[in-house]
């Protein structure tokens, strides 16, 4: 499968998400704990579009080069996308938000396709979560719960580590909770062994309470019951822990 948001889509639709912020911003005049307005954070963000289209075009778009170069320009660009969804989640543009997180994930999967690490993944969560929440197309679904687990194994050692367990907010754990729930939702019995497998491997503190809830959807979902039995299998091994 491809990518979820190409970058050229991914450059056309922010393009329309940015003239809809920066015309909402010229008529509201709105302030926002950001640093800098959406006409600067908008041209940034079109410096760092061309420089990633450029690099596929000239390395070609799989190509190894400097890690540390891709995973520092990719954090710039979606550090500089995380402030302008800021902007227009504060305007009240929905759309604008929706457009603007697509650009997120072609640039998650521009830094991917390059052998670079992700460090901020933040924005990506929640570009994710409200792309997951407007599709109940399995094979969409998916097709996201895959490019989810690119992006889990794309994630830099500190991220991986999990030093602030006691965060429930944090991206590390909402991106393998979010990945469970898209797989359980997507029906592909594999895709959701696979998924589950790897929340008990990297969280295996989180997989009880995931597999509770999971229980609970079944019964309030009409899911499939090959559906229901594997979530029951999964469930019957992590709801009794064992003492070691």
């Amino acid at each position: 499968m491809g990518p979820l948001v190409t970058l050229p889509e991914a450059i056309r639709r922010f393009g329309i998400a940015a003239t809809a912020v920066r015309t909402a911003y010229a008529h509201h005049r709105t302030d926002a704990d950001q640093p800098l307005t959406p006409a600067q954070l908008v041209e940034q963000i079109d410096k760092f579009l061309i420089l990633a289209s450029n690099m596929d075009r000239e390395e070609g778009e799989t190509a190894a080069v400097v890690m540390d170069d891709v995973a520092r320009l990719g954090d710039h660009g979606l550090a500089l996308l995380a402030d302008l969804a800021a902007w227009a989640q504060h305007l009240g543009l929905a759309d604008a938000v929706l457009g603007i997180g697509a650009t997120s994930l072609a640039t998650a999967n521009w830094i991917i396709r390059h052998h670079g690490r992700i460090r901020s993944p933040e924005s990506l969560v929640n570009a994710l979560a409200a792309l997951a929440n407007r599709t109940a197309d399995t094979r969409e679904l998916e097709q996201m719960a895959q490019f989810m687990g690119d992006v889990i194994r794309a994630c830099d050692d500190v991220i991986r580590q999990d030093m602030e367990k006691n965060n429930p907010g944090r991206p590390w754990r909402l991106l393998h909770l979010n990945r469970g729930i898209v797989a359980t939702r997507s029906h592909n019995l594999a895709l959701m062994v696979q998924v589950f497998d790897d929340l008990i491997s990297d969280l295996p503190e989180e997989a009880p309470g995931f597999f509770e809830q999971g229980m609970q959807q079944m019964e309030a979902l009409d899911y499939p019951a090959s559906v229901r039995q594997l979530m029951a299998q999964y469930h019957a091994a992590w709801s009794h822990p064992t003492l070691h």
